[in-house]
């Protein structure tokens, strides 16, 4: 899109006593117009910290949506940019209000069709707009769900460990390494862990190595001394970060810039909010989801299982009685799913045109 085709304006909107900060991408033309809202990506490059208006996906997103017709949102988290409040770990559900607050702020501009605002979420953005709309049908208009997982945050990240390392050509000892960490990881954030006996056992077998470690940590008595328990788990996670085998676990680029984020009085609230989180399941909020949706997915996804997923979606917006349900599958495309892949520009703008 040229420059005429868009213009920017700056907006505020307020969020659980926080001030947000966004910017609004309008056609250039006369409204009043239909908009899309699109909450932040959840995973940055800077330090792990969320790019919030900086995303650069995003800003291109606008501006083609802009071009064609659609005003487009997208904001600052919480503590990042322009946003006041803490750059913390929020939930599902604090990100879902969040995007309501800042559709509501959409819907408010006088430019702006009111009763037609959805949203756009990618990847674990596409759970926070399905729990935006299941828990406001009259305010989400439609949502449009990229790479979305269909299954459980926790059963998501196992997959995709497991899928990550098999097509990084791994061998079968440091897959179950890879996974053996992953289910490590998931089970240190949660109250009641879910795989212990799986992982005392592949432990077991794989002998002497820092899993013994994370398993003593994991599943040792409990300390009360979180923040020795928070070092103690960096110092583990980084001493394997550069093994062949972690590279599916994210740790230098996500995990281990997050953790090591986390303020010394925040870190019971955090991993509340990241047992919140790991334990969401889609089908919780997709059940009740009454907006259109659009749904895209890549064939050759291997952060999330497609085939599952896309089943899963059609079957949740059944038992929702939502029968304005189109899922897409796009051919030879994996997890990031961006403008230029084929087929996928040209149906989501074909969609909307006929909403």
């Amino acid at each position: 899109a040229t420059a005429e085709a868009w213009v920017e304006e700056e907006l505020t909107f307020l969020s659980d006593g926080a001030e947000l900060h966004g910017i609004l991408t309008l056609p250039a033309h006369e409204g009043p117009h239909p908009a899309v809202v699109m909450p932040f990506e959840s995973v940055g490059t800077n330090g792990g910290l969320p790019p919030g208006v900086d995303s650069r996906y995003q800003t291109e997103l606008a501006r083609r949506l802009a071009g064609a017709g659609f005003a487009a949102f997208r904001y600052d988290p919480p503590g990042v940019g322009r946003s006041q409040g803490e750059a913390a770990l929020p939930s599902m559900q604090e990100r879902g209000d969040e995007a309501i607050a800042a559709l509501r702020r959409v819907q408010d501009h006088p430019t702006i069709q009111g009763d037609r605002v959805g949203m756009w979420g990618i990847s674990q953005e596409a759970w926070v707009v399905s729990i935006a709309a299941a828990d406001h049908p009259d305010d989400v208009a439609f949502i449009i769900a990229v790479s979305g997982s269909g299954v459980s945050v926790a059963e998501q990240q196992l997959w995709g460990i497991e899928a990550q390392s098999r097509a990084a050509g791994l061998a079968p000892g440091d897959i179950e390494r890879a996974t053996l960490f992953g289910r490590l990881l998931i089970d240190w954030q949660l109250t009641n862990p879910l795989y212990r006996d799986a992982n005392r056992q592949a432990a077991e077998s794989l002998g002497d190595g820092p899993w013994q470690d994370f398993l003593a940590l994991v599943y040792g008595p409990d300390t009360d001394r979180p923040a020795d328990d928070l070092r103690r788990a960096i110092e583990i996670l980084t001493s394997v970060q550069d093994e062949p085998w972690a590279e599916a676990l994210h740790l230098e680029n996500v995990t281990i810039p997050a953790l090591q984020r986390i303020p010394s009085d925040q870190i019971e609230k955090v991993k509340a909010a990241a047992e919140q989180s790991l334990l969401f399941d889609p089908g919780e909020s997709l059940r009740r989801v009454q907006s259109a949706v659009l749904a895209f997915f890549g064939e050759d996804d291997i952060v999330q299982p497609t085939d599952r997923s896309a089943a899963l979606y059609a079957e949740y917006l059944e038992e929702a009685q939502n029968d304005h349900v189109t899922i897409v599958i796009l051919p030879g495309v994996g997890h990031d799913i961006v403008l230029s892949t084929p087929g996928y520009w040209e149906q989501l703008i074909t969609w909307l045109d006929g909403l």
